[in-house]
């Protein structure tokens, strides 16, 4: 196992967005495009950087959090990092995005890393709401030593469209104290195709980045397709 440390000092060197910038609004923050997911507003005291990130929250798994995941859900997603800065003060996150289709989920969930190819060609399509459900099932056998669920997944409705969210967190310890982090995951559903995205913030006093980010992807402008 490595013995580095998140290395979160860096994510404060990032100067601005690497995704491309469509308007900007100082009060709104700046509207950017996020694949397959549609269009974003970045509050303009967060700043985002595609990339990997060690976390000790993955600490078993050489802190690979995408590592940690394919245990789970054996599915390759694209990462960011994150940083929100308020009046100098800093908030470090990372986010995973995962853009599958109905049958690579349900696959996913079986613990197979490749669809079944003949279910979805005689068009037996699974239904989104039994797939949540029985992801809720898995989270609670599969999850690591020291994780919890703190809220299963559940639909809610933001602005017309529809979302599953579930919220985990993991304990460790920290320099000899307990460290929580929070863990936000967010499916949305269209057509055969789900998009996810994996949050993990510390979500402690004072702290706002996950719900920041949640809001972020749960109001973003759907793209015609």
């Amino acid at each position: 196992m490595k013995k580095k440390v998140v290395c979160m000092v860096t994510l404060a060197l990032v100067a601005a967005l690497s995704l491309p910038v469509l308007a900007k609004d100082k009060d709104k923050g700046v509207e950017t495009p996020f694949a397959n997911w549609g269009i974003i507003t970045v509050p303009t005291d967060l700043q985002m950087n595609q990339g990997t990130q060690e976390m000790l929250t993955a600490q078993r798994y050489g802190n690979d959090v995408t590592r940690m995941l394919e245990q789970i859900y054996p599915v390759e997603p694209v990462s960011w990092q994150v940083v929100q800065i308020d009046q100098g003060m800093f908030q470090y996150g990372y986010v995973l995005r995962y853009s599958v289709n109905l049958w690579q989920v349900e696959s996913a969930l079986q613990g197979r890393s490749t669809e079944n190819a003949y279910l979805r060609d005689i068009g037996d399509k699974p239904d989104a709401a039994t797939l949540m459900s029985h992801a809720n099932n898995r989270l609670i056998t599969m999850l690591p030593a020291g994780w919890s669920v703190v809220k299963p997944f559940t639909a809610k409705t933001v602005k017309g469209t529809k979302f599953y969210e579930a919220t985990l967190a993991d304990q460790f310890i920290v320099n000899q104290a307990y460290f929580t982090e929070t863990v936000r995951v967010i499916s949305w559903v269209h057509g055969n195709a789900v998009e996810i995205a994996v949050v993990f913030a510390h979500n402690g006093d004072g702290e706002n980045l996950l719900d920041t980010v949640t809001d972020m992807l749960e109001h973003a402008k759907k793209m015609p397709r």
